[in-house]
């Protein structure tokens, strides 16, 4: 290879890299993107309507079912709200830190559905004001490292946990049809034992509902 065919290459190849420090990209044949043109960035999984044009934006977008109301301001996007992980991150806005999210609030994101009209949550503090519309239900029962999971940066109760914390409510706070469907599809959702439910319960003999969480168990116990 003769000096002028090198020195030609060299020339080539800093050309390239001028192109490539001027446009952002390297030369493949394709146009340059547009002087305007951005690196796409993701939605904020909570929104509001100040991130809009305006209240009817959010109308429309809650109609074709793109994200979901919390409040008259506020919303979530429906796609995260379909995965764990998403779910766990959007509960994080909500849930005051450093608390534990616990039942209705642990399993919205156990299992999704219906975001709960009510955030519960394991604290030693009360909270009377509201959240996205939300009163906030502290409860103060000791839960152990061991029924506690991390998802998306919440702290909340393991599986089954939260199963246990389903079947304690009382009829006021969710009907018995509802408690017993719920904590049920946990159990089936998660593999959750009802021997390690019992266990939980015979450990914290002091709970409110204990007997009828203990019925509850005890009448699965040979079935799953």
């Amino acid at each position: 290879m003769n000096t002028t065919t090198i020195t030609k290459q060299r020339t080539n190849r800093t050309n390239a890299r001028k192109a490539e420090s001027k446009d952002g990209y390297l030369s493949t044949g394709r146009p340059p993107p547009p002087a305007n043109y951005s690196m796409p960035t993701s939605m904020p999984m909570l929104m509001s309507n100040r991130d809009l044009p305006g209240p009817l934006s959010m109308n429309r977008l809650d109609d074709v079912g793109a994200v979901h109301r919390l409040d008259g301001f506020n919303a979530y996007l429906a796609e995260y709200s379909d995965t764990l992980f998403g779910r766990g991150v959007i509960m994080t806005k909500v849930v005051p830190r450093p608390c534990i999210a616990c039942g209705r609030s642990a399993l919205w994101v156990w299992m999704g559905g219906t975001f709960p009209n009510v955030i519960d949550i394991i604290s030693g503090s009360h909270y009377r004001s509201m959240v996205y519309g939300r009163p906030i239900k502290t409860y103060k029962r000791n839960v152990s490292a061991g029924h506690l999971s991390t998802i998306g940066g919440l702290k909340l109760t393991s599986p089954t946990r939260t199963t246990c914390d389903i079947a304690l409510m009382d009829e006021r706070t969710m009907p018995h049809k509802q408690r017993t469907e719920l904590a049920y599809a946990m159990m089936q959702e998660y593999h959750v034992d009802p021997a390690d439910c019992l266990k939980i319960l015979d450990e914290n003999r002091f709970w409110p509902n204990i007997a009828q969480a203990r019925q509850f168990f005890k009448a699965l116990e040979y079935c799953i």
